[in-house]
């Protein structure tokens, strides 16, 4: 009989493997994709996850809850609210995390679970007190705003065809050249910052209709 850790495991197999084929090939991508890299068989996820939906939904909070973590850790981690925010830049686009080709989860909220919903509040509150002390502190320009934040983590992790060290490392040098201009407030940014309604609508429109049932 399966044990509570096989079952945990084996989600987790699953996925941990449905992130990087979606962020690869996006939800368009077929489950027997998921299977092949989560070493499972497709009728097994499907027991588990009875359509496509439930399971990017489980994606989506695992990247959510990531960021959350991701936050919490940074700000426990350093004192100084710049490099807390670096940190939690970093830490979100370290290797097999999935962030920013899953995320954000706005598209077409009807239908979320609670859970989703819960933990989509509090990622959004966590960015949002980061990017506010960081400011208040001086070391982040006062023109940033927290949705860009998710935008910039669209940027920084675009679908490659290369592997995920690879793709981290990449991420890593980018990141590492962005950083300097969230401090520098000579330039100003052109263009309003979007709001999380405006970034909601922009994900709704390019979410892929594989994320429906399928």
């Amino acid at each position: 009989m399966p044990t509570a850790q096989h079952a945990t495991d084996y989600d987790e197999r699953v996925i941990n493997a449905a992130r990087e084929v979606f962020a690869q090939q996006g939800f368009a991508a077929p489950i027997s994709e998921v299977a092949e890299l989560a070493g499972v068989g497709v009728a097994s996820i499907y027991r588990r996850y009875p359509n496509k939906r439930e399971l990017a939904e489980r994606v989506r909070i695992a990247a959510t809850s990531r960021i959350v973590a991701e936050a919490e850790s940074a700000r426990e981690a350093e004192s100084d609210p710049w490099k807390a925010f670096e940190r939690f830049m970093y830490g979100c686009l370290r290797e097999h995390t999935g962030i920013g080709v899953v995320l954000p989860p706005h598209a077409d909220c009807e239908g979320f679970s609670e859970e989703l919903l819960t933990w989509r509040e509090r990622m959004i509150s966590c960015v949002e007190e980061l990017v506010a002390t960081a400011q208040h502190a001086g070391g982040l320009r006062g023109d940033l705003r927290a949705a860009d934040v998710f935008v910039l983590f669209k940027h920084l992790n675009p679908p490659l065809s290369t592997d995920e060290p690879r793709r981290a490392e990449l991420r890593a040098r980018y990141l590492t050249l962005v950083l300097p201009g969230l401090r520098d407030s000579s330039i100003p940014l052109p263009g309003a910052a979007p709001d999380w309604d405006e970034l909601r609508r922009m994900c709704e429109r390019s979410a892929d209709s594989g994320a429906s049932e399928g």
